[in-house]
Order: structure tokens, then sequence, then C-alpha cells
């Protein structure tokens, strides 16, 4: 009969990096590559291609400096091109630092834009080379389900980056899990200042709910699994009585 104990002790094994004496294995059948995760369904491929970024208005100092997190936000559009760059430079950063480990565990961010300048608002894949529109936006209550807060859908843009687990297991157990969920929160913290750099609010949040992106984002929370995101926009501005108050 197994007792909780034995059932700890495995867990916590599980998790282990493992040794010479002892290396970390896949906690599944290890076999990812024999199960290619399906293409994307896009309703638009190679919809956009974001041009190079302007500078940022603000420096790094300045931008720890105004950095916060917000769930108040205004109704300005947000620059669609220059947010997607924004996305893509962030996971070239993250393609440029980890190399061929990045590459055996991708990363693949979705962009709801919400309420875009220059773009249909829609949902849409950032590739390192391009931008593919996956399908229009759902009704503001299924993207209030998704989101975990009713707030975070008032936003121009939410950003969330998935992976894929069977592969990151297969790669390396779970340390190829933290390893792929670390590169995930660097990401959407990078992705987060670079924001607050253009004078942009937001906050990050754990990502979508499994459950509620299933279809919408193909995501089985295995193969595509959403990992951790963020929510982006325009800073609310007070109104001209407050303001002169």
């Amino acid at each position: 009969m197994r007792t909780d104990f034995e059932t700890l002790r495995e867990l916590i094994a599980g998790f282990s990096a493992g040794s010479d004496a002892r290396p970390a294995e896949p906690t599944s059948d290890g076999l990812a590559a024999r199960r290619p995760r399906p293409p994307l369904d896009c309703q638009g491929p190679d919809a956009l291609v974001p041009g190079p970024q302007e500078s940022y208005p603000y420096s790094l100092h300045e931008t720890f400096e105004r950095r916060s997190s917000s769930t108040s936000y205004g109704t300005e559009p947000l620059e669609a091109e220059r947010l997607l760059a924004m996305v893509r430079d962030a996971l070239a950063d993250d393609a440029s630092t980890w190399g061929q480990d990045a590459a055996s565990c991708p990363l693949e961010p979705f962009v709801l834009l919400l309420r875009p300048r220059g773009a249909e608002p829609g949902i849409y894949r950032v590739r390192l080379d391009g931008v593919d529109l996956v399908r229009p936006l759902p009704q503001a209550e299924e993207i209030e389900g998704m989101a975990v807060q009713k707030e975070f859908a008032r936003a121009g843009a939410i950003v969330s980056v998935a992976a894929n687990l069977d592969e990151a297991d297969a790669w390396g157990g779970a340390a190829g899990y933290r390893f792929t969920m670390s590169r995930s929160a660097a990401l959407i913290y990078s992705l987060h200042l670079r924001a607050i750099a253009r004078g942009l609010v937001g906050t990050v949040f754990a990502g979508f709910a499994t459950s509620a992106v299933r279809h919408l984002l193909d995501s089985d929370g295995v193969s595509r699994h959403q990992m951790f995101a963020v929510t982006i926009a325009s800073p609310l501005t007070e109104p001209p009585d407050e303001a002169a108050g």
C-alpha cells in the first residue's frame, strides 16, 4: 500500500535537476518528438510583418522608477504594429539568449488585440519572422472568462505566451518545465517593461484558464499550454475637472 510519504518523495524527486549518478529523467514517456503538435489553423497567415522599433522614450532606469502594476486602463487605442514588434523583439531576445535550448522548447506568444490602431481587432500569433491572424476576437463575455479577472478584458491588449510541455518534459524532465516556465516569465516581464518604457500600463498575471482557451487557441494544456500573460493599455487619463482640481 502506497503512503503519502512515498508519493511526496516521488514528487520531490521528479523536480530534482539530477546528478552524474542519477540524471533527471522525463516524467512522461519522453516521446514528444513522435507526437508533433498539430499546426495552428490561422485565418490570415503572415498578416503583418512589424518593422524596426523606434527608440524608447524612457531609459531603463526611468522605466524601473515608473514601473507598477495597473488594472485601470485608458481607452486610447494601441498602435498595433508597435505592440507586435515589441512582442517579436522580446521573443528574439529569448532565442538569442538561450540558443539551441530555446529551439528545443520554443515559446509561442499570442496577442489579443482588443483596442488596436492600424490593424483589425483579433487574436494574433507572433513569430520571429512575422505575425499570423489566428481568428477574430470572441465575445466580450468570453474574453472576461479567459482572463481570470474582468478588469483584464478592458485593457488594450493581452499577451499570453504558450509552450509545448510535452517537448519540455522530453528535453529535460521537470527541469525542462522549470526552464520553460522561467523563460516564459522572463519574456512577459520583458514585454511589461517595454510597454512601461513607451508610457503604457498593465499587469502580469498567471495566464489564461486552459479550459477557456482550449478551442480558441488550440490549447490542450500539454502540447500548447498558456504559461504566463500580461495586459497592456494606454494610461487612464483624469477627467478635466479632476485634473484641474
